[in-house]
């Protein structure tokens, strides 16, 4: 790899690492405040979308810090579901991971109201919370969402940023396919399978969830994703960066391809423009 190479990567790699908190994180009151209106202001009239409107109040900023704290708090399986939106998790993995991110980060010490983060079809409000950490806190977000009655509840797949498959399985080839939370950005990386830039549209990705598993790095790796030039799903993805940010949370279905580098994959299908998943595949809308 050349020396110039080199500087780009790693010059990606700080970017990624930086903005992708930046992003976890949400810039807390600013940079909710510009996407929610950068997302408004890029409604297409060709996709005929129109944002949801809000059938059910926001609770107040104590109410959700309430409900986090209580969701984070359940050590037994039928309370999961009173303080979760589970989506097809079972209550014992609920259980088990809210057990181990204690274990692993400590108990959480902050918890900060970020207020509305609706996203184009779903009601969204957000709690960051932070832990300790081994030294160095680490955040999630919780996304709080009302169910069909209107009561509140901490999305949980958003929360964990759950992948299925597993990163692991996806990177180590035991999986050939995957759903993924990831942060993506714009990006012009064309090589083997996706040399042709007339085929492909390039996104960067990262994923707090890879640590380790691409190599001993502690930074964030940079992953790279393509979908075919004019599809449903170059479109949707256009969509979401069509705003000021230049680098925004999404819920994306990958899958690996012949021949790639074990950082590339195809993007197949855009299942969200966030971590909470949309109810319909959000690149349906562009088909």
């Amino acid at each position: 790899m050349s020396a110039a190479r080199r500087r780009v990567l790693w010059a990606w790699s700080l970017l990624f690492t930086l903005a992708t908190a930046a992003v976890l994180g949400g810039f807390v009151w600013g940079w909710m405040k510009s996407r929610r209106t950068a997302m408004v202001a890029a409604a297409s009239p060709v996709s005929g979308v129109e944002r949801v409107v809000s059938r059910f109040a926001s609770p107040s900023e104590e109410a959700a810090l309430e409900i986090v704290r209580q969701a984070l708090a359940i050590r037994d399986e039928p309370k999961a579901g009173e303080f979760f939106r589970l989506g097809t998790t079972a209550a014992g993995e609920v259980v088990e991971f809210l057990k181990s991110s204690v274990a692993k980060d400590g108990d959480p010490w902050s918890f900060k109201w970020l207020g509305s983060m609706d996203a184009d079809d779903q009601l969204i409000d957000g709690v960051m919370v932070t832990y300790p950490g081994n030294g160095i806190p680490t955040e999630r977000l919780a996304f709080l969402v009302p169910d069909e009655n209107g009561v509140w509840k901490v999305d949980f797949e958003g929360f964990a940023r759950v992948s299925r498959p597993s990163w692991h399985e996806l990177i180590q080839g035991t999986a050939q396919r995957s759903e993924v939370r990831v942060v993506v950005a714009k990006d012009a990386y064309y090589n083997g399978p996706f040399r042709d830039e007339g085929a492909w549209a390039c996104f960067a990705m990262a994923s707090f969830d890879t640590k380790g598993l691409l190599s001993d790095d502690e930074g964030v790796d940079i992953l790279r994703g393509y979908c075919k030039a004019g599809s449903p799903q170059e479109r949707a993805m256009g969509r979401i960066l069509a705003g000021e940010q230049q680098m925004v949370r999404a819920t994306l279905e990958i899958r690996r391809v012949e021949g790639a580098d074990r950082r590339q994959f195809e993007i197949t299908r855009v299942l969200s423009d966030e971590w909470v998943k949309s109810p319909e595949a959000y690149d349906k809308r562009f088909q």
